[in-house]
C-alpha cells in the first residue's frame, strides 16, 4: 500500500513538473517576443523559380524583428493579396518575399512608380563598373550606400580631409539602368532561361523615403556614393561603422587584420569539425 502511495505521489510530482516546465518555456517565450518585439511575415516555403504562380502550400512564415520590417515586407494577414500572382523573380526558401517581388496588376502597366511603395520614393544615382560592384548589381537586390566626401579638415587647418561613411543600409534596387525586376522576368519567361541581360548600366534606381532621397541627392552633390551588395535574406544593421579618414585607418588597419584573421580561423574550425 505504501509502495502504491509513494508511485502515486511520484507519477503527480512529475506531471507537476512537467507543467511547471512547459509553464517557464512559455513565459520565457514571451520574455523574448516583448523584448524584441517579433513579428511574423510571408517567406517562401520552398525554393519559387522565376514566374511561379503563388499557392498558399508555396508559402510560409518567418519570425523577424520588428525593427527590420518595413512596408516592403508582406505580413501574414496579407497573403489573400498575393496568392494567384506570379514572382518577378526567383526566391530561395525561408526567404521573406517583399511587395516587390510580386508582379504588380497589369493594369497599372507594370511601369516604375507601381512598384514605388505608398509613402516611399524613387530615386535614381550614377554608378560605373566600380561603385555597381562590376555591374553585379541587379533589380531587387539588396544594398548598402557608402559615401566619399572631401572637405577642409576639422582642426582648422586649410589641408583637406577625406571621409567614407555609411548613409545607408539594406536598400532595395528597383532598377539598373531601364531595366526592372519585372522586365527582367519577362525576358527570362519570353527566353525560357535564367541568363543575365547586359551589366551595361549607368544609374541605379533606389527605393528609399522622402528623407532619404534628400539625404542621397545632397551627398550626390558632394562626393562620391558606391554601392555594396547584401544577401538577400539578410535584414541585419550594422551600428557604430563610424566614419573613415585616413588617420583613423592608420590606427585602425592592424585591428582591422586581426579581427579578420580570427574570423577566418573560426570559419576554418567549423568547417574542420563539420562530417
Amino acid at each position: 500500500m505504501k509502495s502504491k502511495l509513494i508511485l502515486a505521489l511520484s507519477i503527480v510530482s512529475g506531471i507537476f513538473a512537467m507543467f511547471l516546465m512547459q509553464y517557464y518555456i512559455n513565459a520565457y517565450k514571451r520574455k523574448i517576443n516583448q523584448q524584441y518585439q517579433m513579428v511574423a511575415i510571408i517567406a517562401a516555403g520552398e525554393n519559387l523559380p522565376v514566374g511561379t504562380t503563388l499557392t498558399r502550400d508555396k508559402l510560409g512564415q518567418k519570425d523577424v524583428s520588428k525593427f527590420s520590417v518595413s512596408a516592403r515586407n508582406l505580413m501574414l494577414d496579407q497573403v489573400n493579396l498575393i496568392v494567384g500572382r506570379k514572382l518577378r523573380n526567383s526566391v530561395t526558401r525561408g526567404t521573406p518575399l517583399l511587395w516587390s517581388d510580386i508582379v504588380g496588376d497589369e493594369s497599372k502597366g507594370g511601369n516604375l512608380a507601381a512598384m514605388v511603395n505608398e509613402g516611399e520614393r524613387a530615386v535614381s544615382i550614377p554608378v560605373d563598373m566600380v561603385s555597381s560592384v562590376t555591374g553585379h548589381v541587379e533589380p531587387n537586390d539588396h544594398v548598402d550606400i557608402l559615401g566619399t566626401f572631401t572637405f577642409p579638415s576639422t582642426k582648422g587647418d586649410p589641408q583637406l580631409d577625406t571621409v567614407t561613411l555609411t548613409i545607408l543600409q539594406n536598400v532595395t534596387v528597383l532598377a539598373t539602368g531601364k531595366e526592372t525586376a519585372r522586365s527582367l522576368m519577362e525576358g527570362v519567361l519570353a527566353l525560357g532561361t535564367s541568363a543575365r541581360r547586359s551589366a551595361n548600366y549607368s544609374t541605379v534606381t533606389l527605393l528609399v523615403t522622402p528623407r532619404e532621397a534628400e539625404m542621397l541627392v545632397f551627398a550626390l552633390q558632394k562626393g562620391r556614393l558606391s554601392l555594396t551588395l547584401r544577401n538577400a535574406g539578410d535584414v541585419s544593421s550594422a551600428r557604430e561603422l563610424g566614419n573613415i579618414n585616413f588617420n583613423y585607418l592608420e590606427k585602425k588597419v592592424g585591428e582591422f587584420n586581426d579581427q579578420r584573421q580570427e574570423r577566418l580561423r573560426a570559419g576554418g574550425s567549423r568547417d574542420a569539425s563539420t562530417p
